[in-house]
């Protein structure tokens, strides 16, 4: 512990010696492992909103042009715009070398950059911050079969990637280290083997997955984002491993949030932060099933964005034991193999607390679409043509009842019930990841028991017109 703590003290004394850094004097960077959380930023006495928390310099920052090798070998970027004349990383123009050894995306132009400083050992403007980058990670990539296996029937365990990701690795970050050694290694430094280089990749791709930020964001463009408190990577064109921003752990709900200036990066509050409260920036609307995909872990707060895949599959044996006669036939093409459940869960306020209440409102209108198109035939009606008020009211009727069959049927695929997941969380010793894999498989049944009960109501208001018909008259025979 005392080493943890010596480590993050140099870590800070480095941040603050960073030019145009600031740092609020009532933060403190502190152990929060027994939280299962790390590093972590308290608040050692009350600071009010909309205070500059820390400003991070964006030179600070870990990123293909604040480093030397996209100065050394500019070719190997992705849509690097500052080329020399002659190339000087050696390629001729037209070169098949240089086609092969490009990078693909944004995320591993940050790997290598990442690599590279790590490589430079002391010789990397930021040695001091690799020290306080973690070693190991409980992202999903790194759990072994047996703890995969607790996920039961998430449709998470289809979305590791380890073995694309190794793949990835081998054939695109080995090939640039091992063709330019002299640039990677410096004088007399000891050369890794391939295994250790791929091994080397993967700690840093898991580092930018659970750290990294979009440097693209400006203050601006947020103020045209419906979702402006969102920060998704995937797709971006820019990013960079900021420094003390990093430091801060995350929630559904937080106090926290990082302005993009042209010069500098800043941490603002968004509400008081109390002392003793922990500062938290924000992931996005996750589900708990890609909170731990991506960064490895779980929240309860997170829980209200819980989703649940349906495969096609189920719904497509459902509607066979269903109907026998003929059915409508899908283009295989235009076909979604699979359909997202979620509820209605708003976003956060501007000080970010959730105030939408989080609610299963309905199945998704794909999925209605899909289903309908296969059982229209077998009910003797024609899409093409276009249904009459009543026939779209037997359509919803029976959709309906094909999803209260499917949905008991998809929670049959978990090998473990709603209440015994709750029993397994209320025993202190369940620990790590076993205990993540079940805060995850939990929420899905949750989410499917809530789908389960939106059904009846669906039925009653969409029952064929002569059941509505008998009912009214039965009522007034009982007047």
């Amino acid at each position: 512990m005392a080493d943890f703590q010596a480590k993050s003290d140099v870590f800070l004394n480095w941040f603050k010696s960073q030019s145009g850094a600031t740092y609020d004097s009532r933060l403190q960077l502190t152990d929060l492992r027994d939280r299962g959380a790390g590093r972590g930023i308290i608040a050692t006495s009350d600071i009010p909103a909309e205070t500059d928390l820390f400003t991070i310099p964006r030179k600070s920052v870990i990123s293909v042009e604040n480093s030397e090798l996209s100065k050394k070998l500019p070719r190997i970027f992705t849509g690097l715009k500052n080329l020399d004349a002659d190339g000087d990383d050696g390629m001729a123009d037209g070169d098949d070398e240089e086609e092969s050894l490009s990078m693909p995306d944004p995320w591993l132009d940050l790997i290598m950059v990442m690599v590279y400083e790590y490589l430079q050992g002391d010789n990397s403007a930021w040695k001091t911050y690799f020290e306080v980058l973690p070693n190991s990670f409980d992202t999903l990539m790194f759990w072994g079969q047996s703890e995969l296996n607790e996920l039961q029937a998430s449709a998470v365990k289809d979305k590791v990637g380890k073995e694309s990701a190794d793949e990835m690795f081998k054939t695109k970050v080995l090939p640039v280290v091992k063709a330019h050694e002299d640039v990677f290694y410096s004088a007399g430094a000891q050369k890794l083997s391939d295994e250790q280089i791929v091994e080397l990749a993967h700690r840093m791709g898991s580092i930018i997955m659970a750290y990294a930020f979009d440097l693209e964001n400006n203050e601006e463009d947020e103020d045209d984002e419906q979702e402006g408190w969102v920060q998704d990577l995937e797709g971006t064109q820019a990013m960079g491993m900021v420094s003390m921003a990093d430091m801060l752990n995350a929630d559904a709900e937080f106090n926290a949030h990082l302005n993009h200036g042209e010069d500098t990066l800043t941490m603002t509050s968004l509400r008081e932060i109390k002392a003793g409260e922990e500062v938290l920036n924000y992931y996005g609307p996750l589900p708990n099933c890609d909170l731990l995909r991506r960064y490895g872990y779980t929240s309860a707060k997170h829980s209200r964005y819980d989703v649940v895949e349906v495969p096609w599959e189920i719904i497509s044996s459902t509607i066979d034991k269903r109907f026998t006669g003929k059915k409508g036939a899908l283009d295989e093409d235009e076909m979604e193999e699979g359909f997202v459940l979620e509820r209605d869960s708003g976003e956060p306020d501007d000080t970010g607390i959730n105030t939408h209440p989080a609610k299963f409102v309905g199945f998704p209108e794909e999925l209605e679409e899909q289903v309908c198109q296969v059982i229209a035939p077998a009910l003797g009606i024609s899409l093409e043509k276009g249904p009459n008020k009543v026939q779209r009211r037997q359509l919803k009727h029976t959709f309906f009842e094909i999803m209260d069959a499917v949905v008991p049927a998809r929670l049959a695929q978990y090998g473990t019930t709603i209440e015994q997941d709750e029993q397994l969380l209320k025993n202190t010793d369940l620990e790590g990841r076993h205990r993540m894999a079940v805060s995850v498989r939990l929420g899905e049944k949750q989410l499917l028991k809530e789908a389960k009960a939106f059904i009846p109501a669906q039925l009653e208001k969409y029952k064929p017109v002569q059941e509505e018909e008998e009912g009214r008259s039965a009522k007034r025979q009982k007047r």
